[in-house]
């Protein structure tokens, strides 16, 4: 009876206490803050315990402390897969567990979602929303994912949740109005966009309150000079900046939060506008669509698309030659072998009488890169014709009209 007494005793010890490794695992990962060394615990004791969720837990939160994001997803989701009533309860203990854990499923599928592994992103983003559901990230990256895949619908409801969470996140409004821009419904389209303008704004007061503090009437004028530094990680250039235009002896360093929040702002307004301008454009209100198209250009001024756009309503719809050969000749400067910019800038210098001007560009940069545009001979035709060389426009009016024979 003793025997059986000990027995019993030795297997209770056996299974209520803990095993060596998961011992240093606790300690290295609890008390010492030791990541690696709790790591390689978890990965010796899963070989024995495959089962034993919390080595996978313990896994999870090193690989997180490490930035190690796709690894601490798959071990939590591991852990959830041995046993997850036990995984979440765990969880929950930890000071701030459900926030640190939450980090593991969300950018685990972020970076998935990067690399475009869609079903692997899906599956830590899904843990993430069962984790915290009422964290909004989750579901506008599932709704990127669905819209992605073409799956419309699943996208909407992910980012209808979304909005029900965090009803003023303004880049959950500017994807719903992306779908439906995407989907052609453009009247549509512009309640979200107009929704998504409101709240980007809101936070780009917000903080151009704290870096204009001393001088707010210098706003409009070096917000895009303070993105372009940053854009082009000058920040010695951004830090005088800050210290002598701005006033505010901090410097760079301490506020490079602020301009990394500006840079993003002002990225979500600009996309904002330029989609806005263009569902106008397509509604045919080109008043509307060139002011839209503008304000992309404050923040974003070599925008090619904008430019393009611009410069095209302010060539055909308004007349405004002079205004439309600025960005048409800067979209040269940015993109050399754009021959529709320069048949366009050619355009402009035709209007305009400069006829020499335009026979070169639509002769050196335009026929040498398409050589058969009908468009760019009969402007030619005619700007000859003007200075009195009727050799060479009958010569174009004759190479146009056999090539549109030749289209027929």
């Amino acid at each position: 009876m003793k025997k059986w007494l000990s027995l019993l005793m030795l297997m209770f010890l056996f299974l209520a206490c803990p095993s060596p490794l998961l011992n240093t695992a606790r300690i290295a990962y609890f008390n010492q803050k030791d990541f690696p060394r709790a790591k390689n615990a978890c990965l010796e004791g899963i070989k024995t315990e495959p089962n034993n969720f919390e080595y996978y837990t313990i896994l999870g939160g090193c690989e997180i402390a490490l930035a190690n994001w796709i690894p601490a997803a798959k071990a939590l989701v591991q852990g959830f897969e041995a046993d997850s009533a036990k995984a979440m309860e765990w969880i929950k203990k930890q000071k701030e567990g459900i926030k640190y854990y939450y980090q593991g499923f969300y950018y685990g599928g972020q970076q998935s979602f990067e690399a475009e592994k869609y079903d692997d992103a899906l599956k830590y983003l899904r843990y993430a929303k069962m984790l915290n559901p009422d964290d909004a990230r989750a579901y506008i990256l599932i709704a990127t994912i669905k819209n992605k895949e073409g799956d419309k619908e699943a996208a909407k409801k992910e980012w209808q949740s979304a909005l029900r969470i965090d009803p003023e996140n303004p880049d959950v409004h500017f994807l719903i109005g992306d779908v439906l821009f995407t989907a052609q419904a453009y009247d549509s389209s512009l309640k979200y966009f107009n929704m998504a303008e409101k709240y980007y704004n809101r936070k780009y007061d917000r903080v151009t309150k704290i870096l204009f503090q001393n001088v707010p009437e210098l706003k409009e004028k070096l917000v895009p000079e303070i993105i372009r530094l940053w854009s082009a990680k000058k920040y010695d250039e951004l830090d005088n900046l800050i210290k002598i235009k701005l006033g505010l002896e901090k410097g760079f360093r301490t506020l490079k939060r602020n301009i990394e929040q500006l840079y993003k702002i002002t990225d979500g307004l600009s996309k904002c506008y330029y989609y806005t301008g263009l569902a106008y454009y397509n509604l045919k209100k080109d008043s509307l669509a060139l002011k839209y198209l503008k304000k992309t250009l404050l923040y974003k001024p070599d925008d090619i698309d904008a430019l393009y756009f611009s410069g095209e309503i302010e060539l055909v719809t308004f007349k405004n030659y002079s205004q439309a050969m600025e960005h048409f000749k800067r979209i040269t400067e940015l993109k050399e072998d754009d021959f529709g910019a320069w048949y366009y800038y050619g355009v402009c210098h035709y209007h305009q009488k400069k006829y020499k001007k335009a026979i070169e560009i639509l002769e050196d940069q335009v026929l040498t890169r398409d050589p058969k545009n009908i468009n760019a001979m009969t402007y030619l035709a005619d700007a000859y014709r003007q200075i009195g060389n009727k050799k060479k426009a009958l010569e174009y009016l004759m190479k146009s009209e056999q090539l549109q024979k030749e289209k027929k």
